[in-house]
């Protein structure tokens, strides 16, 4: 009855965010190569460099922390990994959520960037990059457990 399912990232998020990136480049490029003549030679290679270093960063670390994520959900608890220098690992038991958020943005069909954020006392947990459909499931799951709480407790549901 408890048995946890295992969830990882959507990788579609990786795809859109390194599209966003390209987009982003694109648009500094301009900006600079505008602004050039009106700005010494030296603050633009600073800028440009500065960006490049950011953008590499950025497009290294983003697909690995999509790659290392992993959430495991029943109706008991809840394990989260994520992260990319440190590995975090959260345990949050479905008998502390208070409530479950399902964010869900538009065109996540295609993109990916769905999020259930569980509240519990005295902190959120955030479980990002998620297809529709493990977005809803998760929170059906943790929706039930918390209304199976509230039954067995004698408080009613809201």
């Amino acid at each position: 009855m408890f048995i946890p399912k295992i969830y990882r990232a959507c990788k579609r998020t990786v795809f859109w965010f390194f599209a966003l990136a390209f987009g982003l480049e694109a648009a500094f490029k301009s900006l600079l190569h505008a602004i050039s003549g009106y700005v010494s030679q030296n603050i633009l290679i600073i800028a440009d460099m500065t960006w490049a270093a950011l953008m590499i960063t950025a497009v290294t670390v983003f697909p690995i922390y999509v790659l290392v994520a992993k959430y495991e959900v029943s109706g008991r608890e809840i394990k989260l990994r994520k992260g990319f220098f440190i590995l975090s690992h959260q345990f949050v038991p479905t008998s502390s959520v208070i409530s479950v958020t399902t964010v869900l943005t538009p065109l996540s069909v295609i993109t990916g960037f769905n999020f259930v954020v569980l509240n519990c006392p005295g902190a959120k947990s955030i479980l990002p990059f998620m297809t529709r459909k493990q977005a809803r499931e998760i929170s059906d799951t943790v929706n039930e457990a918390i209304r199976r709480r509230l039954e067995s407790s004698g408080g009613e549901p809201l």
